[in-house]
This record gives C-alpha cells, sequence and structure tokens, in this order.
C-alpha cells in the first residue's frame, strides 16, 4: 500500500468546536448542537443546500480568505493516539492520517449504495478535496509500535475529548527520514477500508471521470487491525412499517426461534420487538438453499434469509424501510419509544474471522461492520492545489 505525507489544510479556532463523528454517524441532535458552532466541519462534510447561495467551493475558499482554515507550511503525516475505556480499563489506539494511494492494493470489503455514493460524490466535486478521511486497517503487526515510539518524542498539537469520552491527541511528524520509514513498513501490505466505503467509491469514480490525478489518492486514518483498541462491531438494523409477530410462522419454517430475556454473549442474530428478545438461528436447509457452502455472513441472513425470504422484502424495501444504527441500547431504545416496529441486533465480528474471509476475497453486504472507535472529522482536510 502506497502512502504519502501532504500539507493538510488545518482549522485555526478551537478544535472542540470545529470537530465532529463521522458525517454519516451524527444523530439528529448533535447536528443541531454542531450546526449551532461558527466555523464546524460538518458545515462542509455535510452541507445543507438551501437557499443561501453559497456553493461549498464559494465557502472554502471564504474560510481560506478569512484565514478560518490554513494550509500547513510542511509535508507532515499526523499521528493519532485515542484512549478510550471499557469497563473502566484505558485502552489506548494509534494511527495515522495521511494519503493512500487508490489501486489494488486498497481492498473495499462492503458494498455501497448508488445515491449514497453520488451524494458524496457531489460534496467533494464541489469542494475540490476531501472534508474527512477514510477508515483504513492493514494486517501488519509492527506497525502500531512504530507510531507509538515517534509520538513519545513529539509535542501534541490538538488535544480533545469527544462527548463519547474518547480523548484524542493529535501529532505532526515532519522527519523525512521517520515518514519514509513509515511508509517502507506498509509498501507491501494490503489495505482495508474499514469505513468509508462510498467515500471510497467516490473518489474512484471522480479519478474515473476526470482524468484528474488529484483523485489517485485519498486522506485516510490507518492503524494495524491488530491494535488493541481496534473494535469490529456489527450494524444493528431498524425496519419501519413491518410487523415481526405477524411474520413469525413463516419465519419459524427458516429459523430456530426462541426467547431471551436480554442479549446474551453470542455470535447469533437477535430481533428486539415489543420488549422482547428473539434469538434467531437460521436452519441448515434455508443456509444450504441460499449459499450453498462458504463462510456466513450475518448481514447476508439477514438480507437473504430473514427479510428477503421470511418477510417478502425485495431490494427497495430493503433501501427504504431499513435504517442503519451503530449503538445496540440506541436500537432498543428507538424500539421502545416507537420510533421503528422491530430492530435486528448484528453480534459482533471476531478479528480473525474478518480478516481471513477479506483477504479471500468475500465483499459484504452494505453496513456490515462498525469500526470503533472512529475517527473525528476536521482534525484535517485535503484540498486539491489552487
Amino acid at each position: 500500500m502506497n502512502v504519502k505525507e501532504f500539507r493538510p489544510y488545518l482549522f485555526s479556532g478551537d478544535i472542540r468546536d470545529i470537530v465532529s463523528p463521522p458525517f454519516d454517524t451524527i444523530t439528529v441532535e448533535q447536528e443541531k448542537k454542531l450546526r449551532s458552532a461558527k466555523y464546524n466541519i460538518t458545515a462542509l462534510s455535510l452541507p445543507e443546500y438551501g437557499n443561501s447561495g453559497i456553493t461549498l467551493q464559494k465557502l472554502i475558499n471564504k474560510w481560506i480568505t478569512e484565514g478560518v482554515i490554513y494550509q500547513h507550511d510542511k509535508d507532515i503525516i499526523l499521528i493519532l493516539k485515542q484512549v478510550f475505556y471499557i469497563n473502566k480499563e484505558a485502552i489506548t489506539r494509534y494511527g495515522i492520517i495521511s494519503l493512500v494511494e487508490i489501486d489494488d492494493m486498497l481492498k473495499a470489503h462492503e458494498n455501497t449504495f448508488e445515491k449514497n455514493v453520488l451524494e458524496r460524490k457531489k460534496v467533494m466535486k464541489e469542494l475540490n478535496g476531501e472534508p474527512e478521511p477514510i477508515f483504513v486497517v492493514v494486517p501488519d503487526n509492527g506497525f502500531d509500535k512504530m507510531i507509538r515510539r515517534y509520538s513519545n518524542n513529539l509535542e501534541k498539537v490538538y488535544e480533545f475529548e469527544e462527548p463519547s469520552g474518547v480523548e484524542n491527541y493529535i501529532y505532526f511528524l515532519d522527519d523525512p527520514d521517520k515518514i519514509n520509514k513509515l511508509k517502507e513498513t506498509l509498501r507491501n501490505d494490503r489495505g482495508i477500508v474499514a469505513d468509508g466505503h462510498h467515500r471510497t467509491q467516490a473518489i474512484i469514480d471522480l479519478k474515473k471521470e476526470s482524468g484528474d490525478i488529484f483523485w489517485n489518492y485519498a486522506m485516510a486514518y490507518i492503524t494495524s487491525i491488530y491494535d488493541n483498541g481496534l473494535m469490529i462491531g456489527g450494524v444493528d438494523r431498524l425496519v419501519y412499517r413491518i410487523n415481526f409477530e405477524e411474520n413469525l410462522p413463516k419465519l419459524r419454517n427458516l429459523f430456530d426461534i426462541t426467547v431471551d430475556r436480554a442479549i446474551m454473549d453470542d455470535d447469533e442474530i437477535r430481533v428486539y420487538s415489543k420488549g422482547i428478545f428473539y434469538r434467531l438461528v437460521a436452519k441448515q436447509f434455508a443456509i444450504d438453499e441460499t449459499f450453498g457452502s462458504g463462510p456466513l455472513i450475518s448481514t447476508e441472513i439477514i438480507n437473504k434469509i430473514l427479510f428477503r425470504d421470511g418477510m417478502g422484502l425485495n431490494n427497495n424495501d430493503i433501501e427504504t424501510k431499513v435504517g442503519y444504527i451503530y449503538n445496540t441500547t440506541d436500537a432498543i431504545n428507538a424500539v421502545d419509544m416507537h420510533e421503528c416496529d422491530f430492530a435486528v441486533i448484528v453480534p459482533p465480528w471476531k478479528k480473525d474471522v474478518f480478516l481471513k474471509m477479506v483477504l479471500e476475497g468475500s465483499v459484504f453486504p452494505q453496513k456490515s461492520t462498525y469500526f470503533y472507535p472512529k475517527i473525528p472529522s476536521g482534525i484535517a482536510i485535503y484540498l486539491k492545489p489552487s
């Protein structure tokens, strides 16, 4: 994988007022709060198209002219250290923000929605750049150790804590020798797109359509899949305008269904409806008829056996009647608050299973994985030279 240093555009204001979660994970409540800040990154990553008459290109030029953002004067790679807590234990993850070449050494593992790709293309084409990094993991067990060593001798440039409790520390690496060592360490590694499939595909499309070499590279956050601070969860489904209980007779032909008092720590799919957790284990004949041999992906079972065969949903129904949520507690609350009819709880991934399947060529359905902690947007921006 070919990575390289770059001269990012940076915000000059208080970083705490500027950063946001990735655009596709922002809740309605978060969006209102973020937009209340004068210069938050959401103005670029999640633009409001109204009657203001100002385009993204005009807005970014205005911000540059006014000194809201400025281009760093050296080629650098940013190091991001994140600290978060699980059961009161501090977990630390290290990664870098750099450019990564869009080529065969960078592998996507999820399908995309055409509508989402077009929306990202519109944003990046108008901006002439990339407002937030994609998230890439590498199967390298020594990469994170090298970054840790380098950061020990650097001064923090930014420090902020997210509302979720994740602490972020940013360092600038401008030493050419150390940068070259990082680049060489990653040169023979395959990069796997963990988050940002729609943005990656949008960049690929822009490269094909324009022929502009600027789109040969994506701004990316890169970390080791073996880092203890990398977690891979499932993405839960919220289902609208469908009664789960009415479908139970047919579903019992396809699944062994039992009732649980709560979510148990296993690898099974669960549905939460009307205060009840249903544990769904697909019957072998349903798996054989649908998939034959090969590794099973929970989201494939959900899409093809639960939604399609069990509930009669087609692809359009799945796009219009199914939403996605990244926190199981929020999914349960959405059902309890009658914001949706039921939720499908997707089990977390085991890293070795994920890595084996991806490197063997598996491509998962949209929204199959949730890598966390996420990378805040607003730390750096990658813009086409004027």
